[in-house]
């Protein structure tokens, strides 16, 4: 009483034929989602090209952590931190005309606020958003410290 030899002329039960339709369309769809990755143009970069400052920040390679963050964010997009204002209070108090401006001397490196606008300046430019977005955003986040620093 064993098991019945399989006869090679049997068609395969309906739940076999249905599972491997589905592994078929699953193939199918799967290789199409690789050719469409590996085919796709990328979409061009539109925003508005901003001129680079020629301004001096400091190394970042001297300072660590957020700090460190803040300092390699003036380097890379220069461009960007020089249309932000900063709302440390920099601005009146140091004679600061932008969030760069804080990353010419110490300040940046004592300062969080003026770190973590430059930090996520460097984040939404990288990400696509235009300087006018990017300005919109550190004010909605930053604005509001400003009337404490009065």
């Amino acid at each position: 009483m064993g098991k019945k030899p399989k006869d090679q002329n049997e068609k395969p039960s309906g739940a076999a034929k249905t599972i491997n339709i589905l592994l078929v369309v699953g193939a199918l769809v799967f290789a199409s989602g690789i050719m469409w990755y590996a085919l796709r143009t990328p979409e061009p970069d539109l925003r508005v090209a901003l001129s680079k400052p020629n301004v001096k920040t400091l190394d970042p390679e001297q300072f660590s952590g957020q700090a460190r963050l803040a300092y390699e964010a003036a380097r890379e997009v220069p461009e960007v931190l020089a249309q932000l204002p900063c709302y440390c209070g920099c601005m009146s108090g140091f004679g600061h005309k932008n969030n760069l401006d804080c990353f010419h001397d110490n300040h940046g490196v004592e300062c969080t606020m003026c770190q973590e606008i430059a930090i996520d300046a460097r984040g939404m430019y990288k990400g696509g958003l235009d300087i006018s977005r990017i300005r919109e955003k550190i004010k909605e986040k930053y604005g509001k410290y400003a009337a404490l620093m009065k």
